[in-house]
């Protein structure tokens, strides 16, 4: 009997569109200037002018056509611009107060504008997390799969379109402002086998038992733990100070919705996740080798944030530890099986944080962006056959995509604007570069393309690291 192959999955490519062949409103600003300025001086002093003010305009133009690691210059001036504000300005560097920020329900964390607030339902003991300035409360839930990748073909193909009714149900609650999806590796030596144990081993096990323990007692092993988590950052009306009752039954409402679709899509909800809960996840970003005291982690004692974070141009250092956030910038373009990610998110020993941000769209706000994009596409291909330009196969395949989308969004199924970002850790800057190849690799692997975000680690790391749905960047 020949068993049947799972459904295959492909992404869009990343759209690269722009407001006039290919190039963007920023592009065409700089190099509308460069054009000013070269005929100012063609008209005012003639060829002497042009060649006088030639490093003017020339300069202008290279900043408007050149692109530098697959972005223009023009995108990259905002970006090394806020970066050297904020070395001038020591923005770069946090130094806990404990005395200040260890209360139990206020948060102040690097990469976050303003404080948050943890209130714990009543109801459900869930921890809410309230970001005034962005005007959300988010409830976080954690997961546990069934072994995916060990599931025959029908049954992977279930799950894959239970999950993508999942999806589906988000862009029908317009109060859902964004989900996170977090899954991290991270050490957990051997405190994670020797609570299993304990809590499942029988008190009057026989001699054997008692040998086994007394091994989990005396080793030193590090072993992998892998946590799973979805943030859910639902709206609250405008002006609000507080999480009230009214909010509080909202995004319970909204969670116990969720936990009903992903227990259909085969997902276990393990729990939500409590304050004290979140402020073990949230040390342990900051402190990876933390997970190797164990108990405190659970409880959420102790220090919730970092004591310190230093953010350089391509990684952050927190206290035990080195960071690197990567975009995905380029998923699988050609029919892949739905598993593709195992490389980068099972590797053994390898310490790393998966997130996927999405964002749900209503149908009209899809289809006015879906619209808007062709209207694009096409001015940019009546421009291009009016220059004699030839139309090339990227720009046939984005095309090809917006189809798709608007097929799919008539057909009745949900659109979301997503990213992925990919969190590398290690203890020292030698192994971080070392695990930065191996990510790299496995997301070769993987057929992705990864971009380290350079001059935005320390946004980055708390997006990436953190359950707490903060949003694109």
């Amino acid at each position: 009997m020949t068993a049947t192959p799972a459904t295959s999955v492909r992404f869009g490519r990343l759209e690269r569109r722009g407001v006039l062949l290919g190039l963007d409103a920023g592009q065409l600003t700089v190099l509308g200037v460069a054009l000013v300025v070269l005929v100012v001086a063609e008209y005012g002093a003639g060829a002497v002018g042009v060649a006088v003010t030639a490093p003017v305009w020339g300069t202008l133009a290279a900043v408007a056509l050149v692109s530098v690691a697959g972005r223009p210059v023009t995108r990259w001036l905002p970006i090394v611009g806020q970066w050297v504000l904020r070395r001038v300005f020591r923005a770069t560097r946090y130094v806990a107060r404990p005395l200040r920020d260890s209360g139990p329900e206020s948060l102040s964390l690097p990469g976050f504008s303003g404080r948050l607030t943890i209130t714990a339902s009543p109801t459900t003991g869930a921890a809410l997390v309230f970001h005034r300035r962005s005007g959300t409360v988010t409830g976080i839930l954690e997961l546990t799969g069934r072994g995916f990748l060990l599931e025959d073909p029908g049954s992977q193909d279930l799950r894959v379109s239970g999950w993508g009714r999942v999806l589906a149900s988000l862009c029908q609650q317009p109060e859902i402002v964004r989900v996170q999806l977090l899954h991290r590796s991270s050490a957990d030596g051997a405190a994670g086998v020797r609570r299993w144990w304990f809590e499942h081993a029988l008190a009057d096990a026989p001699w054997a038992t008692r040998v086994v323990a007394d091994l989990l007692a005396e080793s030193t092993t590090l072993t992998d733990r892998r946590d799973c988590f979805l943030a859910v950052a639902v709206r609250v009306p405008r002006g609000s100070r507080r999480v009230n009752a009214a909010v509080i039954d909202a995004v319970e409402q909204h969670l116990a919705a969720i936990t009903d679709a992903l227990v259909a899509a085969e997902v276990d909800v393990r729990s939500v996740v409590s304050p004290a809960r979140l402020r073990g996840v949230l040390r342990a970003a900051y402190d990876p080798m933390a997970a190797l005291d164990g108990p405190h982690l659970e409880t959420g004692d102790g220090l919730v944030g970092p004591m310190g974070v230093a953010e350089f141009w391509e990684f952050v250092r927190t206290d035990s530890a080195h960071h690197a956030v990567y975009w995905v910038a380029e998923w699988p373009r050609s029919d892949f099986h739905p598993g593709f990610l195992q490389p980068l998110l099972l590797a053994p020993g390898a310490r790393r944080a998966f997130t996927l941000i999405a964002e749900p769209l209503s149908a009209s706000a899809a289809l006015r962006e879906i619209r808007r994009a062709k209207v694009e596409h096409t001015a940019d291909a009546a421009q291009r056959a009016r220059i004699g330009r030839l139309e090339d196969a990227s720009t046939r395949a984005e095309a090809d995509d917006l189809l798709r989308r608007e097929q799919d969004l008539v057909g009745g199924h949900g659109d979301l604007r997503f990213a992925g970002l990919i969190t590398v850790s290690a203890g020292s800057r030698v192994e971080l570069e070392a695990a930065c190849r191996a990510t790299e690799a496995a997301a070769a692997q993987a057929m992705c393309e990864l971009r380290l975000l350079v001059g935005q680690q320390g946004q980055a790391h708390a997006a990436a690291a953190l359950p707490l749905a903060r949003g694109l960047l």
